[in-house]
C-alpha cells in the first residue's frame, strides 16, 4: 500500500480537521517535582513519517512530542528507555540487544528522503539483559536481538522528542497473540525498571484502522468518540487490578472493533504494557484530532 498517496489525498485542508490538544492542566515538571520514579508515557506515533515531513496535519502532535522530551526526560534523564513499539511483533517478548543500530524503513511509497533519516543515539546491552532478566523473573522467556534496526515506532517519535540522541535506546516487540492479559502481565514485569532510572515508552496508536483513516478524512465527525471516551474513562478512572480487569475485556467496548480490527490490534497493545507498567491511573496528555478520528496519548508517573 502506498501510505503516502492515500494519506496525502486526506491531509487537512481546513483548520478544524486535524484539531490535537496537550492537556494544560498538567504542570511543568521541576527538579522539586519530578518523582523520583522514571515516568511511563504512551504516544502517538502518526502516519509513518508524515510528522519528520512536517506534514500540516501532524504540527499539533509533533509540538506534543518536542514538549514531552523537555518536560519529562530533560530535567531527570532517564540511564535508557524502553520503547515498546507496534511496529514489531514476534511470539516472545523481543529486546534489541545491540550498543548501536541501524534504522528500518518500514514504510513505503514516500519521499525519497525518508529514507536517508538518521538517529544515532545508542543501544544498550546492559539494559536489554536487565529487561530480559525481569522478563524471566516473571516467567516470560524473551529473546535478545543484537541486528534489527530500530523501526519507525521508535526514531520518528524520538527523533522529535529527544532529538540529540544521546539518551540510550532498547527496543521491544509487542506479542503476535495481541492478548491484553499478556501485555499487561509484560509491562508488570517491566515495571521495577522504573526505579532503576529506566524510562518506559510505549509508541502506537489508540486508533489504528487504515480504512477508516481513508474514508474519514473530510468529516467533522470523531468517528470513535465513543471508544476514546472509554479507555480515557478506564486508565484515568481506574487503578490496579480494577483496571486491568476493565482493560482485558477492551474488545468489547463500543467501537472496538472499527477502532482495532480483529486481528490488527497491535498498535494497541504498548498500551497495555504501559499501563501494566503502573498500578495507577494515568493522566490524559494528548487529545488528537485528525482525518475523523481521535487519539491519546498517556502518562503514568
Amino acid at each position: 500500500m502506498r501510505y503516502w498517496n492515500i494519506i496525502k489525498a486526506f491531509l487537512p485542508s481546513v483548520p478544524w480537521v486535524s484539531r490535537f490538544t496537550t492537556i494544560s492542566s498538567q504542570p511543568a515538571v521541576s527538579s522539586t517535582t519530578m518523582p523520583t520514579r522514571q515516568p511511563v508515557l504512551f504516544v502517538p506515533h502518526g502516519g509513518g513519517p508524515m510528522p519528520l515531513l512536517k506534514d500540516p496535519s501532524h504540527a499539533e502532535l509533533n509540538r506534543f512530542l518536542a514538549e514531552s522530551g523537555q518536560k519529562y526526560f530533560s530535567t531527570h534523564k532517564p540511564k535508557a528507555i524502553v520503547l515498546v513499539t507496534a511496529h514489531w511483533e514476534t511470539d516472545k517478548p523481543t529486546i534489541s540487544s545491540g550498543t548501536q543500530h541501524e534504522l528500518y524503513y518500514d514504510y513505503h511509497g514516500f519521499p525519497p528522503e525518508t529514507y536517508n533519516i538518521k538517529y544515532p543515539a545508542p543501544g544498550s546491552p546492559e539494559v536489554a539483559n536487565r529487561v530480559a532478566q525481569v522478563l524471566k523473573e516473571a516467567g516470560m522467556e524473551a529473546r535478545l536481538d543484537p541486528t534489527r534496526g530500530w523501526d519507525h515506532g521508535v526514531f520518528v517519535p524520538m527523533k522529535i522528542m529527544l532529538p540529540n540522541a544521546d539518551i540510550p535506546i532498547v527496543q521491544m516487540s509487542v506479542l503476535k497473540s495481541q492478548s491484553a492479559a499478556e501485555h499487561l502481565a509484560f509491562g508488570r514485569a517491566l515495571g521495577k525498571l522504573r526505579d532503576e532510572n529506566i524510562a518506559i515508552i510505549g509508541s502506537g496508536m489508540s486508533f489504528h484502522n487504515m480504512r477508516k483513516f481513508k474514508f474519514g478524512g473530510a468529516t467533522r465527525n470523531v468517528q470513535n468518540e465513543n471508544f476514546d471516551k472509554k479507555l480515557e474513562d478506564v486508565v484515568t478512572g481506574l487503578a490496579g487490578a480494577e483496571r486491568d480487569s476493565a482493560l482485558r475485556d477492551w474488545e468489547t467496548w463500543e467501537g472496538a472493533k472499527e477502532s482495532h480490527p480483529h486481528g490488527a490490534a497491535e498498535h494497541f497493545m504498548p498500551l497495555f504494557v504501559c499501563a501494566g507498567a503502573s498500578e495507577g491511573t494515568a493522566q490524559r496528555v494528548t487529545r488528537w484530532e485528525a482525518m475523523g478520528v481521535r487519539l491519546a496519548g498517556y502518562l503514568w508517573q
